[in-house]
């Protein structure tokens, strides 16, 4: 984002965006590990060990969910990838540019609430199949979103890095090695961030049995309010004195 104001209000709306990512993205994976047959589709690397755990156990049926959630995922970065390349190939980063990603994500996890609002909890289908691709492609794409709002180190789908980062500037600011007494304000955003991936998980395991259709319209509602808060640091940069 461009100059203007004080820094911490430039950020503060694309950090409500990233805030409501990752508290989807927290919903996203737990609601597919209890209901889509023990896959993350958010977390690759958890999946990724899920795959080789049900590959090492002779269990191909639980690996053809992992692999799906690792092609489906796959599919959607490649995808947003394009899509952003395309719009801005050269120029630097613009939260307008992020616009087609998250509502192509937006389609995506909407139709993965209809079909699981009237199909319910999957067996072993086609329709199993189409929300874990759905789910996964969805964040896919957010993962590349994510990553071009222009918050350095902060992340709505992978947080082990994050809390390596958390970890480190909590134990300089504690040994008195980070210039100053007080926690780095980068530092509070990336716990933030961490917080609200946490609480979609909880909130994901509370709703998964007694209200799922409600669990499965948050992902898509999450990336909406993410979309709107963009939207406004969209307007915000327009109106600038310093664009």
């Amino acid at each position: 984002m461009t100059a203007g104001g004080p820094w911490k209000e430039r950020i503060a709306t694309i950090d409500l965006a990233l805030t409501a990512l990752a508290l989807g993205s927290g919903v996203t994976d737990v609601a597919s590990f209890l209901m889509l047959g023990d896959v993350f589709t958010s977390a690759m690397t958890g999946n990724a060990a899920l795959l080789g755990i049900a590959l090492g156990q002779g269990r191909i049926l639980s690996a053809t969910h992992s692999f799906s959630a690792l092609l489906g995922f796959t599919l959607g970065a490649s995808a947003a990838a394009a899509m952003y390349l395309r719009r801005r190939p050269h120029r630097p980063a613009s939260v307008g540019v992020i616009r087609p990603l998250l509502l192509t994500e937006i389609f995506c996890l909407g139709v993965f609430a209809v079909i699981l609002t009237f199909v319910g909890r999957p067996a072993e289908s086609i329709a199993l199949y189409a929300l874990i691709l759905l789910s996964a492609i969805g964040m896919g794409i957010q993962g590349v979103a994510a990553r071009h709002i222009n918050s350095p180190g902060i992340n709505t789908i992978v947080f082990t890095s994050t809390l390596i980062s958390i970890v480190i500037s909590l134990t300089g600011t504690l040994a008195g090695r980070s210039g100053g007494d007080k926690v780095h304000y980068d530092t509070k955003r990336q716990i933030g961030m961490f917080l609200a991936y946490g609480f979609g998980a909880l909130l994901a395991g509370i709703l998964a049995g007694p209200a799922l259709p409600v669990l499965a319209w948050i992902p898509m509602v999450a990336v909406l309010a993410a979309l709107t808060c963009c939207e406004a640091a969209v307007r915000a940069e327009t109106d600038s004195p310093y664009n």
